[in-house]
């Protein structure tokens, strides 16, 4: 979904978040995730490197305000994939951050995709369920709700990318 509305928007980039988790089959530090132990990720909060980070699904994540500063600099329209938590407190702090949430037909139909996708073990999965409709209930927070049905990606895509390119008129400044 994601490289996909990339891949439709002019000079679109994805911010890669922090982590303390352990990379998945497939995954690439510095693509993916930038992964770190969690004493290191501990250190950096203290160090006041991050713009936010939460505890998401007994895990650290975050978004480094240097990096980001370093991408919005680089690119016109810079995606970030934060949790709930994580988007209230980017938008405390950048308030014309545009935000969009993606919202799951169901949650039997989260079920399915979380376990066709088979890269959480058991326990993640079971956490990951039971955070599912906490974060759901925060769609409301959110400037727009789009749901990304089953099978109609490049619908949900072509959504996305139309409310980006209509946000885009409006002049935004972000203060790292």
């Amino acid at each position: 979904m994601i490289s996909r509305l990339v891949k439709s928007l002019d000079d679109a980039v994805v911010y890669v978040t922090a982590t303390s988790r352990k990379p998945r089959a497939n995954e690439k530090q510095g693509v993916d995730y930038y992964f770190y132990e969690p004493e290191k990720f501990r250190s950096e909060i203290e160090a006041g490197n991050f713009l936010e980070w939460s505890m998401v699904h007994g895990d650290f994540k975050g978004v480094r305000k240097d990096a980001l500063a370093d991408t919005l600099r680089d690119h016109r329209i810079v995606i970030v994939k934060p949790e709930p938590q994580g988007m209230r407190k980017i938008k405390a702090k950048l308030p014309e951050a545009l935000t969009i949430f993606m919202m799951p037909p169901s949650l039997d139909a989260l079920q399915k995709r979380l376990q066709q996708r088979g890269t959480e073990s058991p326990e993640e999965f079971d956490v990951r369920m039971r955070n599912a409709p906490i974060e759901m209930a925060a769609a409301p927070e959110y400037d727009y709700v789009v749901v990304n049905e089953d099978g109609k990606i490049d619908k949900t895509v072509k959504e996305i990318s139309e409310i980006v390119r209509k946000e885009m008129k409006k002049p935004r400044h972000y203060e790292l």
